[in-house]
């Protein structure tokens, strides 16, 4: 009996040796594997880690979808100047965004004249005459657009003032209410605040 023993031992190690040529490990754990770093990226487009390159920057501007305000995130070639997000806003929305509910006050053929930061952080507004030849809720609405989409371009900003020609005009709020300018004086910047009955800030 003792050849058959070692026989069978004999066997047992060919089948090992076996198991060991076919790649197989004989190891109940698993085991890591080096993966090189470009086969998964770390960071996939369209996820909401995903960044602008360097060639773009994302600012908001803003049209009205079932009445209220709402934002539509804008890639703009950098370097970005004040009014590029004004006059992107002012192009309206695609036909895509059109289709899915977002429409302008803003008339056709209004025209950024010049855009400025003052010293007090305010953003001043030259528009053309096209603009203020709308009147009532179309100007509210305009207006809000306006002024959200331009509180946008800076940090901290203390509010919008607008200017026709070269003279301060004062814009309807979220209400209609129009205050008086006095000669001589900038009217009072309109802010985020003042329109947050087109919004759903409030809600």
């Amino acid at each position: 009996m003792r050849p058959t023993k070692v026989s069978h031992i004999f066997a047992v190690q060919l089948l090992f040796l076996a198991l060991l040529g076919c790649g197989l490990s004989s190891d109940t754990q698993p085991t890591s594997l080096s993966v090189p770093n470009d086969v998964f990226p770390s960071e996939t487009p369209g996820t909401k880690d995903f960044r602008p390159s360097a060639d773009f920057t994302i600012h908001p501007v803003y049209f009205f979808k079932d009445d209220l305000l709402t934002e539509i995130q804008r890639p703009l070639p950098t370097p970005v100047f004040l009014d590029a997000p004004l006059n992107n806003l002012l192009e309206g929305p695609s036909e895509t965004e059109a289709e899915g509910g977002f429409a302008s006050a803003i008339p056709a053929g209004t025209a950024i004249v010049d855009v400025a930061l003052l010293r007090n952080n305010t953003i001043s507004i030259h528009l053309n005459q096209t603009f203020f030849e709308i009147e009532g809720e179309q100007r509210i609405r305009a207006s809000a657009q306006l002024v959200l989409t331009a509180s946008g371009l800076v940090s901290d900003t203390q509010g919008v003032v607008f200017f026709l020609e070269g003279r301060p005009v004062q814009l309807p709020d979220g209400e209609g209410l129009i205050e008086e300018v006095l000669e001589g004086r900038l009217p009072s910047p309109l802010t985020v605040d003042d329109y947050l009955s087109l919004t759903s800030f409030s809600q």
